[in-house]
């Protein structure tokens, strides 16, 4: 009895800091790269100048990547869209930014709460998009 107890307790101790080290690994993973991330900054694009047509861009920093596709007509942003949407990917975000920028016709625009760095990953796409080589 004396001896199962023990075989016991140790295998509970060894569960107990294999449980320990998976957090500290998932904890690690999802705080690197969140200050750059959350400094990351995004310039406007004036689209008056970009002929019609369809833009591609990416933006790839630590965890967070986005691949798009702007269309631009008549001078304007008339839609973004998504290729290879990120495992993490939030099609509510997209939405929601895609709406914002379209209306206002600038990357200025507000991020969404509680998913800044998300949403500074797609900006940056757009704007890489937008940018002239």
């Amino acid at each position: 009895m004396v001896v199962v107890k023990g075989r016991l307790k140790r295998t509970i101790g060894i569960v107990a800091v294999i449980v320990l080290l998976v957090l500290a690994g998932g904890t690690a993973y999802l705080v690197r790269g969140l200050n750059p991330m959350m400094e990351l900054e995004i310039h406007d694009v004036d689209v008056r100048n970009l002929p019609d047509g369809t833009y591609s861009g990416e933006f790839q920093g630590y965890r967070w990547a986005n691949r798009v596709e702007v269309t631009v007509e008549n001078a304007m942003i008339q839609d973004i869209a998504v290729i290879e949407p990120h495992p993490f990917h939030r099609q509510e975000l997209i939405d929601t930014l895609t709406e914002r920028i379209v209306e206002r016709q600038t990357l200025q625009v507000e991020t969404v709460t509680g998913a800044t760095v998300s949403s500074k990953a797609f900006l940056k796409a757009v704007e890489n998009a937008l940018v002239p080589d």
